[in-house]
């Protein structure tokens, strides 16, 4: 890889339209989560227009957790394999290393649990002002997992 690829790192908005086309996936996990959940506990009922699940208490604290390990884990494996996820690799962007090497299962992970905090207070407030303030235009995430977005 040339080193002038790794040391810019890419801009808030082809990184936001990363995450966008991400979001759908993450929508995609809800459901799984919320139906992984609600069949054994009894809560999915199949009605006229589909199924339908209804969680309360403990069955849908489960199933946020369940979906967060599941968004967690997508981008965590996705980037530790192939250095980018679905919407990563539809808008030709990838996550390396700080010096250009391919990400490692802990540097994917420390970058994508962190998202929960790059996230807050909204729409990633804290992930947007980090990635501005930065030379290479890194997120918490990616400071503290050590990595950068680059060009594909």
């Amino acid at each position: 890889m040339d080193d002038a690829d790794s040391s810019n790192g890419c801009g808030i908005g082809i990184r936001g339209v990363a995450m966008a086309i991400d979001a759908v996936v993450w929508f995609a996990l809800m459901f799984v989560a919320v139906y992984v959940v609600a069949a054994p506990t009894g809560q999915l009922e199949t009605t006229s227009e589909g199924l339908n699940a209804d969680l309360q208490g403990g069955a849908a604290t489960l199933a946020f957790a369940l979906w967060l390990g599941l968004s967690v884990g997508y981008h965590t494996l996705l980037e530790w394999q192939f250095g980018k996820t679905v919407g990563k690799a539809l808008v030709q962007i990838r996550v390396t290393g700080d010096d250009g090497s391919p990400p490692s299962l802990r540097a994917s992970f420390v970058r994508n649990i962190s998202r929960l905090v790059d996230w807050l207070p909204a729409f990633y407030g804290v992930g947007i002002v980090a990635l501005l303030v930065s030379d290479r235009h890194k997120r918490l995430g990616d400071r503290l997992g050590h990595t950068v977005v680059v060009r594909s």
